[in-house]
């Protein structure tokens, strides 16, 4: 399935910058739950559905912490992807305001990323005019793994609730023999499009909701770099030159 690979890599590249900071305190890496968290996902999303949503992605917090909470926004048609993300709406102890404002003063505190098949994923920075290309990871052993699982995913009817000002049918997802689960709540007058998937895994809990959703074609810029935007080959290079163009102006608190 075209889209497990792109729904699965979007997930991971927003939780990047999260999951390290996590690790020392003890949470387990999200790619060593791909397989799983890729085939819950992969039952639910589909590559002929097009649509704009915004997404709230909650990640798991170490015990007795706070859940860590990215709100983003998502196009999707086509097999085409973009996430976009604000860090200055990013939700957790390990950002404080005072890491926003320096990275808001670097111009990095806005960035999307950009799906599309055959091709690089795109990271743009509209705060530096910048994007640049990386090739697309492919996790060995992951897309292998989670189609078994895919196979073996047994689904059941469990109740109806309202989500967002959305009616749903409520489903239990399951693979025998698997100690992770998964709740999916599909919207019936959206072409049961999931608005709200929880899936739990080694203890772990991950969750995404979807609002203010518009089914229909987007806007084929959400595809495109802006105009004016250059090319940049280096991440690194990038962050260095908006670090040092924040400490030659003072901005962010770093002169």
């Amino acid at each position: 399935m075209k889209n497990l690979r792109f729904l699965l890599l979007a997930v991971l590249l927003l939780a990047a910058p999260v999951v390290p900071a996590q690790n020392a305190t003890g949470i387990p890496a999200i790619n060593t739950q791909a397989p799983f968290l890729a085939a819950a996902l992969s039952e639910f999303f589909s590559d002929t559905r097009a649509f704009t949503a915004g997404v709230e992605l909650t990640l798991p917090a170490k015990e007795g912490g706070e859940a860590m909470k990215l709100p983003f926004g998502v196009a999707m048609a086509d097999g085409r992807m973009r996430w976009e993300l604000n860090l200055a709406n990013v939700k957790s102890a390990e950002l404080p305001p005072e890491a926003i404002t320096s990275i808001k003063g670097m111009g990095l505190d806005r960035m999307f990323f950009i799906f599309l098949p055959g091709k690089p994923l795109t990271l743009a920075l509209p705060g530096m005019k910048s994007y640049i290309e990386m090739p697309v990871p492919k996790p060995e052993g992951v897309q292998q793994q989670a189609a078994e699982k895919i196979g073996r995913l047994e689904k059941r009817e469990i109740g109806r609730e309202t989500i967002a000002g959305q009616p749903t049918v409520k489903y239990a997802v399951k693979v025998p023999g698997d100690d992770g689960a998964a709740t999916v709540w599909q919207a019936t007058n959206l072409q049961n499009l999931p608005v709200k998937i929880a899936i739990t895994k080694d203890k772990q809990t991950y969750q995404l909701q979807l609002s203010n959703i518009k089914l229909g074609q987007p806007d084929a810029a959400y595809f495109a770099v802006p105009a004016g935007f250059a090319k940049q080959t280096d991440l690194n290079a990038v962050i260095q030159a908006a670090a040092m163009k924040a400490f030659s102006t003072g901005v962010g608190g770093l002169k």
